[in-house]
């Protein structure tokens, strides 16, 4: 091994020199920095160039100005902030889809008293005077206003359709804009003739033909490794099995490069607003999740926000919750950030569909009895076998994400510890040991297991696993027989586990 020197030996000036290094040997253990990217449409009011700049985000603004204000990406980002302020959050747009989503509103008649119209609009309700006199125009100039007063925080717009026409249309052209859903009818009942059509119950944006295309701005994340990748898909993307979607190439993303030099161990969080059987479809379809251990698909069903901002939200939470612990327990977290479904009662999943949605690796969104989104289980989109069989082996994505932080901080520990080492097999015993400076293959093992102990102390690694690999001899650090340059290490753990469910049974005795 190099021993480092204060002073070199060409040095003529007598003295003593003196050099402190205070970050000698590797880092503490812990998870360090998460990075996650969001990946999105721009409209024309953002600046991001198309599908080439990353750029590096500073909270919910810097994602308006990426992308855009109320785009997918940018409420995505908001959601994101909004769970952990402290996100390191890469951005990139990309080109969007064809085809605008539109939806006309019709305003007709006069009221006899004073009147109004509720809107829901993405879940976001407000309420417009229709007053005694007012002509449509003037209703329909104060609807406009109210809809571009909200722009930070929708993804529609809005202009004239003409006499007593108000035209909703989606920031960017492709499918997304078919996942915004508008709700207008009148508060009380007419009082004369007044009336608004077109979207008397929640009705989608249509008109859209196209997904945005992935595949130049994942080649461009190729040299960077997030912990999140979280693609802001359209519910028409993300449940296409017909061709290849972007979460199945974000998928094909992460498997060309999770292996080898420089592997990069990265996770995918989509989200879907659709039905129980259309996200389940996705999740195990070889042109959608693709049955993958390291991706994650949120659902809420007939959920009024955008998919974006429910993918936001759970790259948020978990964030936040892993950050500080990699096996964290969100099973029951509130999700209520996250606008659902008009009829919580109607579309809250009930225990079949609960089972079936689970056990068919989508992550569920329900509600509590106060009628607050609450998040059920957070599992992988892992969840069958090579033969189309049930396989529970990664149910929980703290499986994963905790696997994953563990190997990142081995993966970063090792070159720090042992830079510059010489390596040799393990002197037997009896003899002597080997020169300074010369490593075995016991001190690698010695280093390793007091990082995996360190996990088993943070609850993140069980103990029984670490004891046994230890002891059954099924963790291995050696030499490679084939080449005494190469050290080949196996470190085979297992993850703590969430309390999910308890079981009671409760006993009368006879008196």
């Amino acid at each position: 091994m190099t021993i480092p020197l204060a002073v070199s030996p060409s040095q003529l000036t007598p003295g003593l020199y003196l050099t402190v290094d205070l970050l000698a040997g590797a880092a503490s253990p812990g998870t360090g920095v998460l990075r996650t990217v969001i990946i999105g449409s721009k409209s024309a009011a953002g600046d991001l160039t198309v599908d080439t700049e990353v750029r590096t985000g500073g909270g919910e603004s810097s994602a308006s100005v990426a992308f855009g204000p109320g785009t997918p990406a940018h409420l995505a980002a908001k959601k994101l902030y909004g769970r952990f302020q402290a996100g390191v959050v890469d951005f990139i747009a990309v080109t969007a889809g064809a085809g605008l989503a539109t939806l006309d509103l019709t305003l007709t008649g006069v009221p006899t008293s004073n009147n109004a119209i509720d809107f829901d609009i993405m879940g976001r309700e407000f309420q417009i005077a229709w007053l005694v006199g007012e002509s449509v125009d003037d209703v329909k100039a104060k609807v406009i206003a109210k809809i571009l007063e909200l722009t930070n925080d929708l993804f529609a717009t809005a202009v004239s359709g003409g006499v007593g026409v108000v035209e909703i249309n989606a920031k960017t052209t492709g499918n997304e804009g078919e996942d915004i859903k508008v709700q207008a009818k009148l508060a009380n009942p007419a009082s004369g003739s007044e009336a608004i059509a077109g979207a008397l119950v929640p009705t989608p944006l249509a008109g859209a033909t196209t997904d945005p295309d992935y595949t130049t701005a994942l080649s461009n994340l190729a040299g960077e490794e997030y912990h999140f990748i979280v693609p802001c898909m359209s519910n028409a993307d993300i449940t296409n099995i017909i061709t290849k979607s972007n979460l199945s190439k974000t998928v094909d993303h992460i498997n060309s490069l999770n292996t080898g030099l420089e592997a990069k161990l990265q996770l995918v969080i989509g989200a879907c607003s659709t039905t129980s059987g259309a996200a389940v479809a996705a999740s195990v379809d070889a042109n959608g999740g693709q049955n993958e251990g390291f991706g994650e698909l949120p659902l809420c069903i007939n959920g009024r926000g955008l998919p974006a901002e429910l993918a936001g939200l759970e790259a948020g939470g978990r964030l936040a919750a892993e950050s500080l612990d990699p096996a964290a327990n969100r099973i029951g977290e509130q999700m209520n950030e996250y606008i659902g479904a008009v009829d919580k009662i109607a579309d809250k999943p009930g225990l079949s569909e609960s089972e079936t949605t689970l056990g068919g690796g989508v992550t569920l969104i329900s509600y509590t009895s106060q009628r607050l989104e609450v998040l059920v289980r957070p599992v992988t989109t892992h969840s069958q076998d090579s033969a189309g069989g049930p396989d529970r082996r990664l149910l929980d994505v703290q499986n994963v994400s905790a696997t994953y932080i563990v190997a990142r901080d081995i993966r970063s520990a090792l070159p720090a510890e042992f830079q510059g080492a010489k390596i040799t097999k393990d002197t037997p015993i009896g003899e002597d040991p080997p020169p300074k400076g010369l490593i075995e293959e016991r001190d690698i093992k010695a280093f390793v297991i007091s990082r995996l102990r360190f996990w088993q102390r943070e609850a993140v690694v069980t103990q029984a696993s670490l004891d046994a690999a230890i002891a059954d001899g099924s963790l291995i650090v050696q030499v490679n027989p084939s080449d005494s340059t190469q050290v080949d290490i196996v470190l085979p753990f297992s993850i703590v586990q969430p309390l999910a469910k308890t079981g009671v049974v409760v006993q009368r005795r006879p008196n």
